[in-house]
């Protein structure tokens, strides 16, 4: 379990960028430009992303943030017990229950987005698996995570 303080942190951190989201409120945003699964995926991201205030200068961060934001991933997930927004994925050196809860396709988004962060299993590559068996849109989801993780390299 978090520890209290470092979760204030983290809330404070949210409305620090809260506040900058309303200053600038009138500038386009990149993310307005994303492939989003609907509305609830992008004001998830948002979200997400203020309470992790180092998704504005690591774009590592930032695409966990893209990937836990997705609708069916979220619901199973407990934000405020996570340091990084791909945490819930291993629980004691084991998948954890929120990642067994989901579809095989959304497991092998989430286990794909894992090896990026460069969290291990002892399972198949999930990009090897997820070529075989996403659907287009889940394609989507998986070269917007990339693209915001390579943001740096553009």
């Amino acid at each position: 379990m978090r520890k209290t303080y470092d979760k204030e942190t983290n809330i404070n951190e949210m409305f620090d960028y809260l506040e900058e989201q309303i200053k600038n409120s009138g500038q386009p945003k990149i993310e307005d430009e994303y492939f989003y699964l609907n509305h609830e995926h992008k004001e998830m991201y948002l979200s997400i992303k203020g309470y992790f205030s180092e998704s504005l200068r690591n774009p590592e961060v930032d695409a966990a943030c893209y990937m836990l934001a997705v609708p069916e991933i979220f619901r199973h997930v407990d934000l405020f017990e996570l340091t990084f927004p791909m945490d819930w994925i291993k629980q004691d050196g084991k998948l954890s229950e929120p990642f067994k809860k989901l579809k095989p396709h959304m497991q092998y988004l989430a286990l794909a987005a894992a090896e990026a962060s460069n969290i291990r299993f002892n399972t198949q590559p999930a990009l090897s698996l997820g070529l075989n068996y996403w659907n287009l849109e889940q394609l989507r989801i998986f070269w917007q995570f990339t693209a915001i993780r390579r943001k740096n390299a553009m």
